[in-house]
């Protein structure tokens, strides 16, 4: 299952306000910066993948994981956010349980995850 097109942050007027006005918390493989946004209904995300990463097929496959990440994990995000996630140079050497766990961990320091239902 795909996730929207509509759910992307994709005008990089959004990404400078985010990386402005936004709080941020460092993972091991990956950094989330979070603004919470009153007109947003749910949630939109948008990645950031550098050059650091590696070549275009590293980078794509860290793409293609972290959507995953955020697909796995939707429901639990709290409503109302803008949530950037910018892979670090670590990120290409890992698995997907290891992104879930980091991700995880991250957005939960930062607050955006709520609690699992039982």
């Amino acid at each position: 299952m795909r996730l929207p097109s509509r759910l992307h942050i994709k005008a990089s007027r959004e990404f400078a306000r985010i990386k402005k006005e936004g709080s941020t918390q460092p993972g091991r493989f990956l950094v989330v910066s979070v603004v919470r946004d009153a007109a947003e209904v749910g949630f939109r995300f948008g990645l950031v993948t550098t050059r650091k990463i590696g070549g275009a097929v590293a980078r794509n496959r860290v793409r293609r994981l972290f959507r995953e990440v955020i697909r796995d994990s939707q429901d639990r995000l709290v409503p109302g956010l803008l949530v950037v996630l910018i892979a670090r140079w670590r990120a290409p050497e890992a698995t997907l349980e290891e992104l879930k766990r980091d991700w995880l961990k991250t957005a939960t320091r930062a607050g955006i995850l709520r609690a699992e239902k039982p």
